[in-house]
């Protein structure tokens, strides 16, 4: 038996913390679009997400993609495109982050149940894990479609938590998305390198790492501390 035998649940955030927006980067370049397009938009998209899942509303996370782009590239001074809704399909053809299939390989090796939680619909998600070869790792793949909420909401932790077993960590780039996480009663691990540096006013995370390669060693030390 393994002397860090005890294991528990990691659930993972899927879309900028798994897997890289850079073909998205690209594919606004094409359309004329500088790099501040990606973030602009993909941080408008998810304002306006997280408001209408706030007021009662609820709109999968493509819709609101293809409804924020002409937006944010006419606030640019882009002329939009033909093409707006072949942009929004490069998400459903994202590379996964360096290190992540090894990750996810270790993990399952050390006995870690995986779920994946993500604002993204199942059916997407399912097909960007099956593009890298571990789909077949992830025990479920939750998607805010289901429950027509999206995170950080509570509900949409407490489907995880339904899923999960033991001790359960939730590893994410996204600073709201680990506040959520700490605030439904999970261990978190921050991804630093996207964000740069995690806001005081949420939760303080367990673990602050830069890339997500790192995760699996953190957690295992992390683990290892809390039972000796």
């Amino acid at each position: 038996m393994r002397e860090d035998s005890t294991r528990g649940t990691v659930v993972f955030d899927i879309i900028g913390t798994c897997f890289s927006l850079k073909k998205v980067e690209a594919a606004l370049a094409g359309a004329g679009a500088g790099p501040p397009a990606l973030e602009l938009w993909f941080s408008q998209t998810l304002r306006d997400a997280f408001a209408l899942s706030l007021s009662g509303g609820y709109q999968p996370l493509k819709s609101v993609l293809q409804a924020e782009l002409p937006r944010t590239l006419k606030q640019l001074g882009v002329q939009v495109p033909q093409n707006v809704a072949q942009i929004v399909s490069t998400f459903g053809e994202l590379d996964a982050q360096p290190g992540f299939t090894e990750l996810v390989g270790r993990l399952a090796g050390d006995g870690w149940k995986m779920l994946a939680l993500t604002n993204s619909s199942a059916d997407a998600t399912r097909k960007l894990l099956e593009r890298v070869g571990v789909a077949d790792r992830f025990k479920a793949l939750l998607s805010c479609d289901s429950i027509e909420k999206t995170k950080p909401h509570p509900d949409v932790y407490a489907m995880a938590r339904r899923e999960a077993e033991g001790e359960t960590w939730m590893v994410a780039a996204h600073a709201w998305d680990i506040a959520g996480a700490a605030r439904a009663g999970f261990r978190t691990a921050f991804i630093a390198k996207l964000e740069s540096a995690y806001l005081d006013i949420y939760p303080k995370p367990d673990l602050v790492v830069q890339e997500l390669s790192q995760v699996g060693d953190a957690i295992r030390q992390a683990t290892r501390v809390a039972s000796t």
